[in-house]
């Protein structure tokens, strides 16, 4: 029997409120339907602006700084009915209040930010990051705020995404997902790279409410059938949906990706979404992103994992 794996579909945690200020305050860090694609690269193309200054932010921290560092990158995939496709602000710290916390990134729909440095806010490693619709920082704009412990060396990509509409939720009450490219001991918790392959790990949370109950398969346009997902079998085949980052091995070189609908589920004819170019080359991980503002105008947006 042919059987197919379906991605368990989570509810996303969201904001409801200001999320206080705590004694772990940030401190530290900063540094360095449609067939249309984006593709943005480790360099941060696509008009992201970055926040390299050091300092405090807006006064005195609460607690001293750890020794521990990162490396965070921020995807813009937020939107819903009120904010279709803006920019975000991403600050370290609980909240724009946060007497230690500064702005990191400006962020157009879309695009990611540049990897960015930073320090853990105390000894314990504690650091957060808290998003906002762009150039407003109070809460009724707040999208959601990210907690991270660091041991030292992890680099990690967080896309901020909308979230179901909710009563009592605010207009800006978003998601993030949250994907670990590595762990600080040298290994990828999340995404590993295969040796003699290139893997692209797709997803599509942050359309899993704007194109309701949608799955799709993927195929390199021009070729037939199916791609195979790394944990696929001759009787078994995953599709594309929900919350699940589907990792595919493929042979290295320049491929045109597409998604087709899982139902036929043949790859065959015209994609749903894309094709985008992707120069996969051996041992490389690429993130592939599916976002849109609604249903019939979603596109792909292409990450490298820099090494």
């Amino acid at each position: 029997m042919f059987v197919v794996r379906h991605p368990l579909r989570k509810r996303a945690f969201v904001v409801l409120g200001l999320v206080s200020v705590l004694s772990l305050a940030a401190c530290g860090g900063g540094g360095g339907g449609s067939n249309a694609s984006n593709t943005t690269t480790p360099g941060g193309a696509g008009g992201t602006t970055v926040t390299t200054s050091g300092g405090s932010g807006n006064g005195k921290c609460f607690t001293t700084p750890g020794t521990q560092h990162a490396r965070v990158r921020f995807v813009n995939l937020f939107t819903n009915a009120t904010y279709p496709s803006g920019s975000i602000d991403v600050l370290q710290g609980f909240s724009a209040t946060d007497p230690c916390g500064k702005k990191l990134a400006t962020i157009p729909y879309g695009t990611a930010s540049d990897y960015v440095d930073v320090t853990a806010a105390d000894v314990s490693g504690n650091w957060n990051a808290t998003a906002y619709v762009a150039g407003s920082s109070d809460e009724a704009h707040q999208i959601i705020s990210q907690s991270e412990t660091w041991k030292g060396g992890e680099q990690i990509t967080i896309a901020f995404m909308g979230s179901e509409s909710q009563s009592g939720n605010s207009a800006s009450a978003g998601s993030d997902q949250t994907f670990f490219e590595n762990t600080g001991t040298g290994e990828s918790e999340n995404f590993p790279s295969v040796p003699g392959k290139a893997v692209l790990g797709i997803g599509a949370s942050a359309v899993q409410y704007v194109a309701k109950g949608s799955s799709w398969r993927a195929g390199i346009a021009g070729q037939a059938g199916c791609l195979r997902a790394k944990d696929d079998t001759d009787t078994t085949t995953t599709n594309i949906g929900g919350t699940s980052l589907v990792q595919y091995p493929v042979t290295p070189g320049s491929i045109k990706l597409a998604l087709y609908p899982s139902i036929p589920g043949t790859c065959a004819g015209t994609s749903e979404i894309g094709p985008v170019t992707i120069d996969a080359a051996a041992g490389s991980r690429t993130f592939v992103l599916v976002y849109g503002p609604d249903a019939k105008s979603l596109k792909l947006l292409t990450l490298s994992v820099a090494s």
